[in-house]
């Protein structure tokens, strides 16, 4: 499987995909093979190999090919794993051009919180322990503790303030080292866990969706998971009623793509039409929390109860749109694997913590709809993520996904060329918008991306982003970094992406739009165009 993942990189990479990697079962560096004959080379190698097959197939001659590997914190290779984007060391230590996401569940929180080590073990010397990792908590915790314990085990312990605060360091100086909190993808997961774990992402963070291995390109029985996006503009949002109907026609719209679009490998195309995923956005938001008078920073619990009521209606007619779909065509083949074929919905298995930053009221009719999912199954298993939109929200002049403006005016430089955008209504509303960088933390953000993610069935490329003039000496302490982490898996969150800090290049620090200068580039991945 490790060799048919590059040709399957390959062929994805051609196709101006964005590619996510797990290669957390992968043994490390030392470990015996063939009972000792030869030792395992670890992961760095096949990195390199991952990175030249990404490299052979340009996207459309403009850029290279990208990918995001997933490995577990408890990996025994994670040292060397966490510095390859480091610009210290050589080009023989390194693969900075890939981008790496960290997993982790409850256990390494409690670890860290606790004051205690963090064991480190090679998949292949503990039975059953990578899989459990993904699928159930608690057994998880008993086995890697029964393997703590067990003195013939090869393992290194350390302690979790030290692992925690060198992924920590990593993510702030590369931006790009990002984590999935694996327990929280499957419990809040559209799958049932046991049939379809959910054990990586994709590039871009936002995406979780059920893989296997495939040992060749022909392979029947592996399965590489797609998403298909699209979003719904919270700008022309007046009234949480008015989400039926984009609703139901970006479902409609993109449920006949499946049947239409190509797949180059079969796995793909196999587990795509079984499945039927699709995941529906946001972009505007920012417009959308100006326009109401509110802000990231400051929001407060009435603000945070109208965007639960707004989130409520969005996720409630996507998910009847796919209903009302099965009634016609049929569920997807693979509806009884899904959660929303037991009239199991997001709200039902969200982090209750988040219930301390809204009154939760719902204002839709959830248990017919659960009775109609129980009897029509659904026709697709996922409905929602939240992607980077920088390039698509230019089209509808609107604000980039769920993010903050990172100014009033942006001159944004792309493969396209340079195109200067000005936030919806910035003449009556510029006072209104909150910017990036006028915010002191991410707190306020990471409770509405907590209020969000209550009702999707996938993730959010979730960003965390510092301005170091709000702190002493202009630098941005590890307890601060690691109580924004805590936060966020405290209210449920799925995936981080960019680690952002304001350097000053680049942006636009006025108030009159029509003195802009400066550009921006715009690096959004080709596969989250919508």
């Amino acid at each position: 499987s490790i060799f048919a993942a590059g040709e399957m990189m390959a062929q994805y990479a051609s196709k101006r995909a964005g590619i996510g990697l797990e290669i957390g079962r992968i043994r490390p560096l030392g470990a015996p093979i063939r009972g000792g004959e030869i030792k395992h080379t670890g992961l760095l190698p096949f990195l390199k190999k991952w990175f030249a097959d990404l490299r052979s197939c340009s996207q459309g001659g403009v850029r290279n090919g990208a990918a995001t590997a997933y490995y577990p914190i408890w990996h025994l290779e994670i040292e060397d794993m966490l510095v390859l984007k480091n610009n210290k060391g050589t080009e023989d230590n390194r693969v900075r051009q890939m981008d790496y996401g960290v997993q982790f569940n409850k256990v390494f929180y409690e670890r860290l919180l606790a004051g205690a080590n963090i064991t480190l073990f090679s998949p292949s010397d503990v039975p059953d322990l990578y899989d459990l990792f993904f699928i159930e908590t608690d057994k998880f915790r008993d086995l890697y503790e029964k393997y703590e314990r067990d003195p013939k085990v090869r393992k290194k312990s350390l302690p979790a303030i030290e692992l925690f605060s060198a992924f920590m360091q990593e993510r702030k100086d590369t931006g790009r080292i990002y984590l999935q909190n694996v327990d929280h993808a499957n419990d809040h997961g559209s799958f049932i866990k046991e049939l379809a774990p959910i054990k990586q992402s994709n590039l871009c963070c936002e995406i979780d969706l059920p893989t296997k291995p495939l040992n060749d390109i022909n392979d029947e029985n592996g399965e590489i998971s797609l998403c298909t996006l699209a979003a719904i503009n919270w700008g022309k949002i007046r009234d949480p009623a008015d989400f039926e109907r984009p609703c139901t026609l970006a479902v409609r719209a993109l449920d006949e793509l499946l049947d239409y679009q190509d797949y180059p490998v079969l796995a793909a195309k196999r587990s795509t039409l079984s499945r039927r995923p699709l995941g529906v956005g946001i972009i505007n938001l920012a417009y959308w929390l100006a326009r109401n008078e509110l802000n990231y920073q400051h929001i407060d619990t009435d603000g945070l109860n109208k965007l639960h009521s707004y989130t409520e209606a969005w996720s409630y007619y996507l998910i009847k749109a796919s209903i009302d779909l099965a009634k016609e065509k049929g569920p997807c083949p693979k509806w009884k694997e899904t959660k929303y074929g037991q009239g199991i919905f997001p709200i039902n298995t969200y982090k209750r913590e988040v219930d301390e930053l809204t009154n939760p009221q719902y204002l839709l009719d959830w248990s017919v709809l659960g009775d109609e999912a129980r009897q029509y199954g659904i026709r697709n298993s996922t409905l929602m993520a939240l992607m980077p939109s920088e390039t698509s929200a230019q089209i509808s002049n609107a604000t980039n996904g769920i993010e903050p403006p990172r100014s009033l005016v942006s001159v944004k430089q792309s493969k396209d060329g340079v195109l200067k955008q000005v936030v919806p209504e910035v003449r009556k509303l510029k006072n209104k918008y909150d910017l990036l960088w006028d915010q002191k933390s991410p707190e306020g953000y990471l409770k509405i991306v907590a209020v969000l993610q209550k009702f999707i069935d996938q993730g959010i490329s979730v960003n965390t982003s510092y301005n170091p003039k709000f702190y002493e000496d202009e630098k941005i302490p590890m307890s601060e970094m690691l109580k924004h982490l805590l936060m966020f898996y405290k209210y449920g969150g799925k995936q981080l992406y960019y680690f952002n800090t304001f350097d000053g290049a680049g942006e636009i620090d006025i108030k009159q739009p029509e003195l802009a200068a400066g550009a921006v580039d715009d690096e959004d991945c080709e596969s989250c165009k919508i």
